[in-house]
């Protein structure tokens, strides 16, 4: 059993995944039979030669997915009874995060007794990192009747918001250190000090945040993913921590620190949390000797966070992440797997993004073969100077205009890509089937199966894929 040898995770987070995805269709029971069955088949469909005590280990994974499931069933089940309206009064919050909702405002607010509530606003009244004193009365999150719909229950659970709130009586208290109030600062800061584009491409790296604008360039050229705080932005800052404290002994220590403190300057999206758990437990590995398997690291990190809420399996960033992290560990390693990167994201995220977005432009395909060696170049050299010239570093502002003229090559090439190669694929069922097909020509490769096995089960899971998507 080549998957329980190699990747026992994988087939872990494979079983929980498929469960989760019948979930809303049919129901607890379904979730526990899918996740069994998909695990099992798994093993048994790569089993090529016997193990000494692989039927010790199969059980054991299989304990595993039963306990899994059993703590994610419960936690989506705690959560299906809809809790009564809740009246309060003087509560005292901080306001996390403010961000457009359509015509609106949604605002966060951090709560002493009440968790994380969100409220939706005309105006954005309220900054982040404002701590204030109110009255309010809690609503349940709405759920979609109709699987595929937006459903506002599990976007906002998955990040980690309990209820919707209506507030009055607000009022302002003095403020406070918080690490809402220090991502306010180096935004405002950005903004009147650094260009206009410099800024707005090193707020989404530093704290996450994206204007409408920038968002809508790069769903044109299909590198939204460079947008996203994810593995590519936490790789950046644990290749500079590496740099910075390479000669320093017990540096796993401070990698990890600035690690996971850029991770909570982001907002710690779900995209940024499984690549800070992929990169940990990465960094932990070899103190004991062990060595590093990329797809056992990534699956382990994708079940943890399931394990700890189960509704980011609805998140679109944590999906695409898990398979962009999958895809790249999955690959070949050579002197040229960098060029075949960004295809090979390009072409395993496909069905989740013409899932969710209805199409996707070609231009991409050729602007991520050269997009994240030019982003990685881009953004460290950018954070250097901005961080100088922030600091009033004699002569760092010099080097602005430079920075500035980085990012506005950039959205030269791709404008001049995106007008070479106009034209969008929109979402068609064949071509979906074809791309997950790709998918598992992948993870075929990696485990070295023949051509024949290869062949049946790329078979095998493209003809499944037809008949959910269907």
């Amino acid at each position: 059993m080549e998957l329980l040898r190699r990747t026992p995770t994988l087939g872990i987070l494979a079983a929980l995944v498929s469960g989760l995805a019948v979930y809303d269709r049919a129901g607890a029971w379904a979730f526990f039979i899918f996740a069994l069955l998909i695990f099992s088949g798994l093993c048994f469909i790569s089993h090529e030669r016997n193990i000494p005590g692989q039927w010790l280990i199969f059980f054991a994974g299989l304990a595993i997915v039963v306990l899994c499931s059993v703590r994610i069933y419960f936690a989506l089940s705690a959560s299906d009874t809809l809790s009564p309206e809740k009246e309060f009064y003087n509560e005292i919050g901080v306001i996390s995060q403010v961000r457009t909702w359509g015509k609106n405002y949604a605002v966060i607010i951090n709560t002493e007794h009440y968790g994380k509530l969100v409220t939706l606003l005309r105006f954005a009244e309220y900054t982040e990192g404002m701590r204030i004193k109110f009255d309010g009365v809690t609503k349940p999150l709405k759920t979609s009747e109709r699987p595929g719909n937006f459903d506002e229950k599990k976007y906002w659970k998955a990040r980690g918001v309990e209820s919707r709130v209506t507030i009055k009586n607000v009022e302002e208290l003095p403020k406070k250190f918080n690490l809402a109030l220090m991502r306010h600062k180096i935004s405002h800061a950005l903004t009147i000090k650094i260009p206009k584009l410099t800024a707005e491409y090193l707020k989404a790296a530093w704290l996450g945040q994206h204007t409408e604008e920038l968002d809508n360039k790069h769903r044109k050229w299909g590198t939204s993913h460079l947008l996203a705080v994810s593995g590519f932005h936490v790789g950046l800052a644990v290749l500079s921590a590496t740099l910075l404290f390479n000669k320093i002994k017990k540096k796993f220590l401070y990698i990890s620190l600035i690690m996971w403190g850029y991770i909570l300057l982001t907002g710690a999206a779900p995209s940024a949390m499984r690549a800070g758990l992929m990169f940990q437990l990465a960094l932990i590995a070899p103190l004991p000797g062990r060595k590093i398997n990329g797809v056992n690291t990534v699956s382990t990190a994708a079940v943890i966070l399931l394990l700890y809420n189960p509704f980011l399996f609805w998140d679109i960033g944590w999906r695409l992440s898990v398979i962009a992290a999958l895809t790249i560990t999955l690959l070949p390693k050579g002197i040229f797997t960098w060029l075949l990167i960004g295809p090979a994201v390009s072409m395993t995220t496909f069905p989740q993004v013409i899932t969710t977005f209805k199409t996707a432009p070609y231009a991409g395909l050729i602007i991520n073969i050269f997009s994240p060696l030019y982003f990685t170049m881009a953004f460290m050299i950018a954070s250097v100077i901005v961080f100088f010239s922030l600091l009033n570093f004699p002569a760092a502002n010099i080097f602005l205009l430079p920075a500035e003229g980085i990012f506005r090559l950039w959205e030269k090439i791709a404008d001049i890509t995106a007008a070479l190669i106009p034209g969008k694929m929109n979402y068609n069922i064949h071509t979906l089937v074809l791309w997950i097909g790709a998918f598992f020509f992948f993870v075929c490769r990696y485990f070295n199966f023949s051509a024949k096995r290869t062949l049946i089960i790329m078979s095998a899971l493209s003809f499944a894929a037809y008949t959910i998507f269907s």
